[in-house]
């Protein structure tokens, strides 16, 4: 078997579509599709079922997903040990990230210490004002093509949290009917527009919020308070001690997270290095085996 092969598998998996998979590893279609190819070949099983919708994992592939994702997240960190070993890294590498990204790497700080310097800013929100461009974004959704080098740093999960009188005489996880009558916490009417709200409006039957929030710190301190029940990150939701998991992890919600880099910095080991712990920060934070359940 060829290692090089299960990239094209893991983008195939996440993608359900071999072009985007050519996008997201920038190399061609045909390429993307002889690695499927050759990686069942050598298996001996077949890994996808082609529909109308896409490319989608066999029952065989599905079973094999987490294996190949705890390969690539030991080479990930073969390879940032590895960088590593070129001596300690001084540069100031600047990171930009959406409000829920960056609170994951926030979490993962400690884990860089004996590499680059790292400035993280919140997209939307004012920076020091220098004028320095960050050298890495962190962007929700895959970026448009020609944007820069792109990588998939990982995923997130979300699910609905609230205090455990919500989920008093219940089972867990809540069913549908039982969450559409609990009081629900959403963001300011600017922003409607999120698919977080869409999901809220048709859960809850167009019921309005028991209040309207601009943030997820907000959103966390309201539901600590018993305000009302929030869609919050699985990584955040599980660690605060006030709230219950109320729901599965929402699918329809999972987002999904890109690195971006000028091509010019492809060879900055310590731009590489900060890309590589993203990518370990995302791996920690949205795999753990409680996510699934």
């Amino acid at each position: 078997m060829n290692w090089s092969d299960l990239p094209a598998f893991l983008a195939v998996a996440q993608l359900g579509s071999l072009r985007q998979a050519a996008d997201m590893l920038d190399v061609t279609q045909p390429t993307i599709a002889r690695r499927i190819q050759t990686l069942e070949a050598d298996l001996g099983i077949p890994l996808f079922e082609r529909d109308r919708e896409g490319h989608r994992l066999t029952a065989a592939g599905a079973q094999l997903l987490p294996e190949v994702r705890a390969v690539e997240t030991a080479a990930l960190r073969v390879q940032q040990r590895s960088l590593g070993l070129v001596g300690r890294l001084t540069e100031t590498v600047r990171v930009e990230a959406g409000e829920t990204a960056a609170a994951v790497l926030a979490r993962g700080l400690k884990d860089i210490a004996e590499g680059p310097n790292i400035e993280l800013l919140v997209t939307g929100l004012p920076s020091s004002g220098t004028g320095r461009s960050p050298e890495i974004l962190v962007q929700h959704g895959l970026p448009d093509a020609g944007s820069g080098l792109t990588r998939r740093a990982g995923s997130i999960s979300c699910a609905l949290y609230g205090v455990a009188a919500f989920a008093e005489g219940r089972t867990l996880p809540l069913a549908p009917r039982d969450l559409s009558t609990l009081p629900w916490l959403g963001f300011v009417e600017e922003q409607e527009h999120y698919v977080t709200m869409r999901w809220l409006r048709t859960q809850m039957r167009d019921r309005p919020p028991a209040a309207r929030l601009m943030n997820i710190n907000l959103m966390t301190v309201a539901a600590t308070e018993g305000i009302g029940v929030a869609v919050l990150p699985v990584f955040l939701g599980n660690s605060l001690p006030g709230l219950v998991r109320l729901s599965a992890p929402i699918e329809e919600l999972r987002a999904d997270y890109w690195t971006i880099t000028h091509p010019d910095l492809s060879r900055n080991t310590s731009v590489r290095t900060v890309i590589n712990w993203i990518i370990n920060c995302f791996q920690t934070s949205g795999h753990k085996p409680d996510d699934g359940r």
